[in-house]
């Protein structure tokens, strides 16, 4: 019973999960030569000795600053025409062709392509923008059209003002989905960002950094930089989730 309950706790599970692929990253690494597999020893000490240096965190910096300028850019955007797309039923016939190539072109070739019109530096903002853009437009537009119409009526009935209605009646429909596009779109959105630096290779960037240690064989810097980008990922994602949360209470208070 008492066995049983310790079992129950979170994170007892998630450190029990934790240690076995830990053992078998290093039963793996023990197999293979440390040039084209590091173990977590030696990715800990390549870890540590980046993060004493400040190369390390101006590519982070430099990295996060435009992936987040291209997240805001089409959540923005997203969000906007989602909104226009549940007014204008016309809108969401013009938008139908761009999203769902947006959704279909891979990374890689929208990247190639892209590096023809803009410089390097700017790869990452329009590779984030690319691949967020659909998952807000289309989590969006979704939420808009669950609203119950009873309920738009009755606000009409009490003539609620545009704000008011807002809040009570389309928010709570709608968030649900953004939250779930948020939750999507931040990793994605740093995962295709550094994608395109890896092609584009713009100084300063986590891409870069990764281009870098895998032309020079060195796994240790490669698997390093690969767990600072989940780090990243899984950090982003609850912050935005938790901003927007606390933004949905404040504005369901407010109504």
């Amino acid at each position: 019973m008492k066995a049983s309950t310790i079992w129950d706790k979170r994170w007892v599970r998630c450190l029990t999960a934790a240690a076995f692929w830990l053992a078998v990253w290093q039963g793996i690494s023990l197999t293979l030569p440390d040039l084209l597999f590091a173990g977590p020893v030696q990715t800990v000490q390549s870890l540590l000795s980046m993060i004493a240096e400040s190369d390390f965190w101006l590519s982070i910096a430099h990295s996060l600053g435009k992936i987040a300028v291209g997240f805001l850019l089409a959540f923005a955007l997203g969000c906007l025409l989602a909104a226009l797309a549940n007014r204008f039923p016309f809108v969401r016939i013009l938008m139908e062709p761009a999203v769902q190539i947006m959704k279909s072109v891979p990374v890689a070739c929208f990247v190639v392509v892209a590096l023809i019109w803009i410089r390097s530096a700017w790869i990452s903002v329009l590779t984030a923008f690319f691949v967020v853009f659909p998952a807000v437009y289309i989590n969006l537009d979704e939420g808009l059209r669950s609203v119950d119409p009873k309920m738009l009526e009755m606000a009409r009935l009490f003539r609620l003002t545009a704000g008011k209605t807002l809040r009570a009646v389309y928010l709570p429909s709608a968030m649900p989905y953004l939250l779930s596009a948020c939750r999507v779109s931040v990793g994605m959105a740093l995962k295709a960002g550094v994608a395109g630096e890896i092609i584009g290779l713009p100084r300063w960037s986590i891409g870069e950094q990764l281009y870098l240690s895998k032309l020079y064989l060195n796994t240790a810097d490669l698997f390093a930089w690969s767990f600072v980008i989940i780090v990243l990922s899984m950090a982003l994602e609850k912050l935005l989730v938790r901003f927007a949360e606390t933004m949905r209470r404040k504005w369901e208070g407010a109504s």
